[in-house]
């Protein structure tokens, strides 16, 4: 058995959901799983860096599925990953970086029927924390592939 000196040990403070808004957040850690379809997933703990709930922690996934790639990228880019080339994407390269995380509260039933609140962070619930506008993907047309007509002659309207 364990031997274990619970004065080094803090007591638990508040296990309510943060009040909805948009924090500063690190990622603290992101552990590797699959869902219950097969496909890869992360699941991604933030932790609050200032402000009044520093040091909470918000939890959301990254989903490797076809359907669920948009908001890998849209996460990625607001970590300031480079979405504009291909990338071998690893866990240690988000890891330790920052973004601003917005999360509303969500009402669910638990496996007993009991009415809770947890947080969730909407599809688009991140920002980069830099600054610096989001990264975005060469636009069509103008990666040498061809000249693009800004022409606006032929617009009907």
């Amino acid at each position: 058995m364990p031997r274990i000196d619970f004065n080094n040990v803090d007591d638990v403070q508040d296990f309510s959901p943060l009040p909805d808004g948009k924090y500063l957040c690190r990622v603290a850690e992101v552990e590797e799983a699959a869902t219950q379809y097969g496909d890869e997933m992360w699941k991604l703990r933030f932790a609050v860096e200032s402000g009044p709930h520093r040091g909470r922690y918000i939890f959301d996934n990254m989903v490797f599925s076809d359907a669920a790639m948009k908001r890998v990228k849209l996460i990625c880019s607001r970590l300031g990953l480079d979405i504009s080339r291909e990338l071998d994407l690893t866990a240690a390269l988000i890891k330790g970086r920052s973004c601003y995380v917005t999360v509303e509260t969500e009402e669910y039933e638990d496996q007993e029927g009991n009415a809770k609140k947890r947080n969730v962070v909407p599809f688009a619930g991140y920002e980069r924390a830099d600054g610096a506008p989001a990264a975005t993907t060469p636009a069509a047309g103008k990666s040498g592939g061809g000249a693009e007509d800004d022409s606006e002659e032929d617009l009907p309207f």
